[in-house]
């Protein structure tokens, strides 16, 4: 028997309709303690917490690094029911916000485990044995770090305050950090190239994506939505990551990498040309998959690439999936999931080919070419080799950062420093430290 945890796949400061649906993760029943904690990572909400884990400035403006574990007083954590579930939890209780933000992550290590064929061991385990899933409700921001995952709230102009661990598309991003930390680790001193910190965006939302597409829920309202014409803004194309940037990025986008050629100021931004071409292949897999089935003829395939440039296509195109869609439904649904699980599958098998130093857009392509090759021989390279080309991957590369003010992106936190950094970081003085000691204990 395994654990049940209340989950909103749409959180409800995004839609006042929605609930949490009851989901089952891998947890054994009994396994999952107070917290929620376990074996591997643990919850707790600090009192008296004043400054997110990673890089800060002390009293007097000395730059330091602040990692787990929290030692203060903490809130009541949730507790399990006498069976050991957590879907006793409603949305209107004491401890939700923990039994939601700590399902959400087992939701997706499930699902990811599941690709990668292996448990993720964390890039920390040599200074920390389990994650600490810290809520922070004062801090605007949400993040993944060397032994933590923090979260805190959007801050809305009428006074409204949206947490964060509430909603499932910003915690499973974090994880997806968690997960390429894991496998593909942190570029040595001086070989970071400008397109890792965007793959790390990249992989963290295709990550949340095929997450969300594993709620049945999800997979049901995009396909009514759109009748399986996934290029219509929907449900599956959005990322709702308020924090840090505010905006609704979107996975179905024309971004292509000579926007970048001469500089970029943000990775959420660098990111968006990888994000479109791994959605346009999930795409065009689940229209192998129909036209493979029956369900669309090779001219409705044909139809939907000249509808992405041809908005006279557009009209006709969705009156054949509405006829086609209506006539199979089931069938529909079954293609999406294949398309899902390929793609992930893809997606897992890339990222244990790749490495760290020098990682740059092209090395991506080259090796989902090479897992297509060993999965199915090649049968998908045409339409993974095209929707690479079309962005300018491995043809083009993004130049250097462009510095800009504020400084709002991931790059700017301690999420790729390890612990040998903190000896590049200034000494505090005597009276600095009990400064900051007294700060951080008041």
């Amino acid at each position: 028997m395994a654990t049940r945890f209340r989950l909103f796949v749409q959180p409800p400061f995004e839609d006042a309709r929605a609930c949490p649906e009851i989901v089952t993760v891998s947890s054994p029943l009994g396994s999952v303690g107070v917290g929620p904690s376990d074996d591997r990572m643990y919850v707790v909400e600090p009192v008296g917490k004043t400054m997110p884990y990673g890089v800060n400035r002390a009293p007097l403006g000395t730059p330091f690094i602040y990692l787990p574990p929290w030692t203060g007083n903490i809130l009541a954590p949730a507790v399990p029911d006498e069976r050991g579930n957590f879907d006793h939890y409603q949305p209107s209780m004491p401890g939700f916000e923990a039994a939601h933000l700590f399902g959400s992550v087992r939701f997706t290590l499930d699902v990811w485990e599941r690709y990668l064929g292996q448990s993720v061991a964390w890039h920390f385990r040599d200074h920390h044995e389990r994650l600490e899933i810290s809520i922070l409700p004062t801090w605007n921001n949400a993040q993944f770090g060397y032994g933590y995952l923090e979260v805190g709230s959007q801050f809305e102009t009428d006074g409204s305050i949206l947490p964060f661990s509430l909603d499932f598309d910003i915690v499973a991003h974090e994880v997806g950090h968690a997960i390429a930390f894991a496998v593909l680790g942190v570029p040595g001193l001086g070989k970071e190239f400008p397109e890792y910190v965007g793959f790390q965006e990249a992989f963290s939302d295709c990550v949340s994506l095929i997450a969300a597409m594993h709620f049945p829920s999800v997979i049901n309202n995009v396909l009514d939505e759109t009748r399986g014409n996934l290029y219509l803004a929907n449900r599956l194309a959005r990322f709702s990551e308020f924090s840090p940037h505010s905006q609704i990025r979107l996975a179905n986008n024309q971004r292509t990498m000579a926007e970048f050629v001469h500089g970029w100021k943000n990775e959420h931004d660098l990111s968006e040309p990888l994000t479109g071409a791994i959605f346009d292949i999930l795409v065009d897999i689940f229209h192998e998959s129909l036209v493979a089935r029956g369900l669309i003829s090779p001219e409705v395939e044909n139809l939907a690439d000249v509808a992405e440039a041809d908005p006279a296509a557009r009209a006709p195109l969705q009156d054949a999936f509405d006829r086609a869609f209506a006539r199979r439904t089931d069938g529909f649904r079954e293609a999406l999931l294949d398309a899902r699980d390929v793609v992930g599958m893809y997606l897992a098998e890339t990222l244990w080919a790749l490495g760290p130093d020098f990682l740059d857009y092209g090395d991506v392509a080259t090796a989902m070419l090479a897992v297509d090759e060993v999965e199915t021989g090649g049968e998908f390279a045409r339409l993974i080799d095209r929707n690479f080309r079309r962005r300018g991957i491995g043809e083009l590369h993004a130049g250097r950062r462009i510095n800009n003010r504020p400084r709002r992106g991931h790059s700017h936190s301690a999420r790729t420093l390890l612990p040998r950094d903190i000896s590049n970081f200034p000494k505090m003085s005597y009276r600095e430290r009990v400064l900051l000691a007294r700060s951080m204990s008041s």
